[in-house]
């Protein structure tokens, strides 16, 4: 009796452990099924953002649809502005495109519909549109637009240009990132203007030896005029060294020169300035061309 009892209890006990384990099982299951279906909205989601809300949360900095970069020349520019971008407090991006603009540059229409939409706190940007052949580069935001004035951008893009024109366009990227990072550098120095000679120092160097080549010159030719002019002039200290001798009879004044001062007043000009170029919608600062 005893015997009979100790098997049904193990049993029982081998039913309840099964059973435990099968309530396991399924409740693992539907932790899975949830994930997957948790998966499939996140993914569904996903799928249906627009292609640039995608890229930025990606932290994409180098949109290349056109093509125009090697995956190696694609990593080294997405590395760099990500590296600028981080290190001054903005948005920097490089845009490839073979979309159809609305004005005569769709490198331009590309940049200031794609831009404010994704970085609408500000950002610096350069674009390369392949449908038209035409580049831009584009400031946008209070800040940056306050570091890259109308001037300092025309200078990146025409920088930008020199390699574009030669067919480089990763050399053009590069040129565009160096001279953005540059004029950064400048403009949140505290240094103010100076900071140009350590940003440029290659330029300082020149510029001081041209400036110090043109001084030495100046001066060499200032020194040869005044030797030459008096080389055949004979100084005579003593009045009895004169042809003759000197006989002094008589004594007046006779003023020989007279001389006569004159002021110079300013002509009168109408107040207000010249027109000053610009490039870029309202909002933005911008500057390019067609390769």
């Amino acid at each position: 009796m005893e015997k009979e009892d100790l098997e049904k209890g193990r049993e029982l006990e081998s039913s309840a452990v099964k059973t435990e384990e099968i309530r396991q099982e399924r409740e693992t299951e539907m932790s899975m099924k949830k994930i997957w279906k948790l998966a499939a909205v996140l993914l569904a989601f996903w799928l249906v953002l627009p292609a640039g809300i995608r890229l930025q949360a990606a932290g994409v900095r180098v949109i290349d649809d056109s093509d125009l970069f090697t995956d190696s020349e694609e990593a080294i520019l997405e590395e760099e502005a990500s590296r600028i971008s981080e290190k001054f407090g903005t948005n920097v991006f490089i845009l490839t495109s073979d979309e159809y603009g609305f004005s005569d540059n769709y490198a331009r229409d590309v940049v200031e519909e794609y831009g404010p939409a994704n970085y609408p706190a500000g950002y610096v940007a350069y674009c390369i549109d392949m449908d038209d052949r035409s580049y831009w580069v584009d400031a946008y935001g209070e800040r940056e637009r306050s570091y890259f004035t109308q001037s300092r951008t025309d200078a990146i893009a025409e920088r930008a240009f020199d390699d574009l024109r030669d067919g480089d366009f990763f050399g053009s990227a590069r040129a565009f990132l160096d001279k953005t990072e540059r004029n950064f550098k400048v403009a949140t120095s505290s240094m103010g203007p100076f900071a140009k000679l350590f940003v440029y120092p290659a330029r300082t160097l020149v510029a001081g030896i041209i400036a110090l080549i043109i001084a030495l010159a100046s001066a060499g030719i200032m020194t040869f005029s005044k030797v030459r002019k008096h080389a055949d002039k004979n100084v005579r200290t003593e009045a009895d060294e004169y042809q003759g001798g000197l006989n002094l009879t008589d004594r007046s004044d006779i003023f020989v020169r007279s001389y006569q001062t004159r002021v110079r007043r300013p002509r009168q000009t109408s107040s207000g300035g010249g027109f000053g170029g610009g490039g870029g919608s309202a909002g933005h600062t911008g500057s390019g061309g067609h390769f």
